[in-house]
């Protein structure tokens, strides 16, 4: 079953930080027992993994329709490795070692996850059987033919325990008498799911629903379409209908702009010693300029000139632009493992600074090469609808370089339908911790 209350996501994220708040502290009980805790680094660290888990744990516990008790066992336990391995790396990083008792940390990573896994198994099957047994299901009338329509009447016939209830389906609207016999029944909503072919009739049919004190909603078979962020408008005084379009805009523009110039500024001058340090070494260990300016695709399908610390040889691409396979163009060992680290992509905040790219968003693609993916590959041109990104939710997952385009795509589109501030922060973190990782393949 899905979960309908938009609240329930949100509820489940808080209950696991509390389980993990709550269990660090468990576990100090029964390190120390009667003895006073050693420090204050225990409780910084067990508030940093609450904070690091609520970050990082965007998804709702239940993605189909129907529940299995290893979805969340898999859900909380990559989840809470991920937070603990973020906690270690701050441990390491902080020389904090010496001041944590390792028993502790085992002692907390286990009833963690024990108690993380049982209270959400036992969290989802409550609430499935809360609506399982519902009696306040919402009576619903479907006028219209169609894919959508079908695609409606699908979903509340055979799927169960759902809050709707197909109390009445009118596939043709030819006849007057039965819509306004709607208006008399008890229905809480009713679904217009005309073709856009019959658009024309929108008005006559809304007038002959008058009466009725449904809530009344329409679904064109426009929106079986890949549309990206679609909803409405005013411009000019005008209403217009979005059927792709950016999520910057307004205040989610201003935050995503802040985000990216103080992330940006800061990590410049943290890292200014390492940037010193990779320049020398690239000009050391190749002959060439320390930067590497390739022109890429960005906002819009405006071109810019990307920065990078150079890892392959000058004249590579003497004999003409060639797609993929950048691992063996790399000009020395050093340039291999500065691939490997991402390190080469450092010069790239000085992109973001000057509002070229974004630190989060679709890596972008050469020029030579635009024309010829956007005629393959499906929707390819849409992810131009927001700031190229230094990473991406495609990246995180593994996708980099001649990894397969049409799922790059489909992630970059998933982010920029599903952005927040919380999933950019999400996949900074996830980007910093991944050359740490195994079996990484960090080509671009």
């Amino acid at each position: 079953m899905r979960i309908t209350n938009s609240l329930t996501p949100y509820i489940n994220r808080l209950i696991d930080a509390g389980i993990i708040f709550f269990s660090g502290f468990a576990a100090l009980h029964l390190r120390f027992w009667n003895l006073v805790i050693p420090n204050d680094s225990y409780n910084i660290f067990i508030f940093g993994a609450c904070l690091v888990y609520l970050l990082i744990s965007s998804k709702p516990a239940i993605q189909g329709d129907s529940f299995s008790p290893t979805q969340a066992i898999t859900r909380v336990g990559k989840f809470w490795v991920i937070t603990f391995m973020t906690i270690s790396l701050l441990i390491i990083f902080t020389q904090s070692g010496n001041l944590l008792s390792r028993i502790w940390l085992a002692l907390w990573v286990g009833l963690a996850l024990f108690f993380l896994i049982i209270c959400n198994i036992a969290l989802q099957l409550v609430l499935e059987q809360l609506q399982r047994h519902s009696h306040t299901k919402k009576k619903v009338a479907i006028i219209g033919a169609g894919v959508v329509a079908e695609q409606l009447i699908e979903k509340v016939r055979q799927t169960p325990y759902i809050e709707f209830e197909l109390a009445c389906l009118i596939p043709h609207i030819d006849a007057k008498s039965t819509l306004e016999g709607i208006s008399s029944q008890l229905l809480d909503e009713i679904w217009i799911a005309l073709p856009i072919s019959e658009a024309s009739k929108l008005p006559e049919l809304i007038h002959q629903l008058r009466f009725s004190s449904a809530s009344i909603k329409y679904a064109p078979d426009l929106f079986t379409l890949r549309l990206i962020n679609h909803g409405s408008t005013e411009v000019l005084g005008v209403n217009m209908l979005n059927l792709n379009a950016s999520p910057f805009s307004g205040e989610a523009l201003l935050v995503k702009n802040i985000e990216d110039f103080v992330i940006s500024l800061l990590i410049l001058i943290l890292l200014s010693p390492l940037l010193l340090v990779l320049a020398i070494s690239v000009k050391m260990t190749s002959r060439g300029p320390v930067f590497y300016k390739q022109e890429r695709v960005g906002l819009n399908g405006r071109p810019f000139k990307m920065l990078k610390f150079r890892s392959m040889p000058a004249d590579v691409e003497k004999n003409g632009v060639r797609w993929g396979n950048s691992e063996a163009k790399t000009a020395h060992p050093f340039s291999r493992w500065m691939r490997r680290m991402n390190l080469d992509e450092l010069p790239q905040f000085i992109n973001v600074l000057r509002g070229e790219m974004s630190i989060v968003g679709p890596r972008p693609e050469r020029v030579e090469f635009i024309e010829q993916f956007s005629r393959e590959i499906p929707n390819y041109a849409k992810k131009h609808l927001v700031k190229a990104g230094i990473t991406g939710w495609a990246q995180i997952h593994g996708l980099r370089g001649d990894t397969d385009l049409n799922k790059r795509i489909e992630y970059d589109l998933y982010y920029i339908e599903n952005w927040s501030l919380s999933l950019d922060l999400k996949i900074i973190l996830m980007t910093a911790i991944e050359p740490l990782l195994p079996k990484n393949n960090s080509t671009r």
